[in-house]
């Protein structure tokens, strides 16, 4: 395909600046999604209509809820469970469809909700990548750093008490926190974390690599000992290459497999006039397909 012989010089290039694997590193990456679904289809149905279009079976998929409706009971997650695959839900600082305070969710204000929340997370009996108000600068910032990690620490606690043995603990940052606010990323960092999550996006009137995008955070996350985990991808497409969009979607799995991350989670959904479903154009569609067939991608 022509966008495969566009990316050798890329990829080559991109060589130059490979990290160094963690010592704890495992082989392969979950690949998964969040679908928004189209106008009169359930959420289900739009994932199984989206496989069947992919030709393959997402293994992860991903969930936002706030703290008074954080369940996993519906039918992309039943369905989920069944297959045995895990999911990946997050929990923003948000009650009654309002910003709480992280230093009220630490004083045990929330406390009768997030032990709901593990008990359901317990349920799922399947592996559960957990966060706790992802991009926390940029989503209910409503504390500081440190009321930020008190509030993790006090979820956590929680979930202990619930015997909560199948979640795995994510921190995730927007990936120009990693580039803009280093700092501010050491200083929202809890004690206890088990991966280093980002969330990055290539927009079409500030086109970028991957490497451009989450270079800094899979070096943060090595350097922390961890695998990369990248919540949420998307591309727009170029406006000015047809073929901008399935080269990105090519460049950036090779990336990911060089680094070997363990979990992309593709954004299948619009945000406003930015469109960053896979589908948006034959080429993107065929390149995301073949990135699918990706061995890396089937652990």
């Amino acid at each position: 395909m022509r966008f495969r012989l566009a990316l050798t010089a890329a990829v080559a290039t991109l060589c130059v600046v490979c990290t160094p694997l963690p010592a704890n590193a495992a082989t392969g990456a979950y690949w998964g999604t969040y679908i928004e679904p189209p106008s009169g289809q359930s959420p289900l149905g739009a994932l199984t209509s989206f496989e069947s279009v992919v030709g393959r079976r997402f293994h992860m998929y991903r969930f936002y809820r706030p703290i008074d409706n954080g369940d996993l009971g519906n039918d992309v997650a039943s369905t989920m469970k069944r297959r045995g695959d895990p999911v990946y839900l997050n929990i923003n600082s948000q009650f009654h469809g309002r910003c709480v305070s992280w230093r009220n969710v630490a004083a045990g204000r929330y406390n009768h909700y997030l032990h709901i929340i593990a008990r359901h997370v317990r349920a799922y009996r399947y592996r559960v990548y957990f966060s706790w108000n992802h991009e926390m600068e940029n989503n209910c910032s409503t504390g500081t750093a440190r009321e930020y990690r008190a509030s993790y620490g006090r979820i956590r606690r929680i979930f202990r008490k619930e015997h909560v043995t199948n979640a795995r603990w994510v921190v995730v940052f927007a990936a120009s926190n990693f580039t803009k606010k280093p700092a501010s990323v050491v200083h929202h960092l809890p004690r206890r974390y088990d991966m280093i999550g980002v969330d990055g996006y290539n927009r079409a009137r500030k086109w970028r690599t991957a490497t451009q995008i989450f270079g800094a955070a899979h070096r943060f996350a090595s350097n922390h000992g961890t695998r990369l985990f990248i919540g949420e991808i998307g591309c727009e497409e170029s406006p000015s290459d047809s073929m901008g969009k399935a080269n990105w979607i090519m460049d950036a799995a090779d990336t990911f497999k060089r680094w070997n991350v363990a979990v992309v989670l593709w954004t299948n959904s619009r945000s406003g006039s930015r469109d960053y479903r896979a589908d948006t154009s034959a080429d993107a569609l065929a390149a995301y397909k073949q990135v699918g067939a990706m061995s890396f991608f089937d652990r």
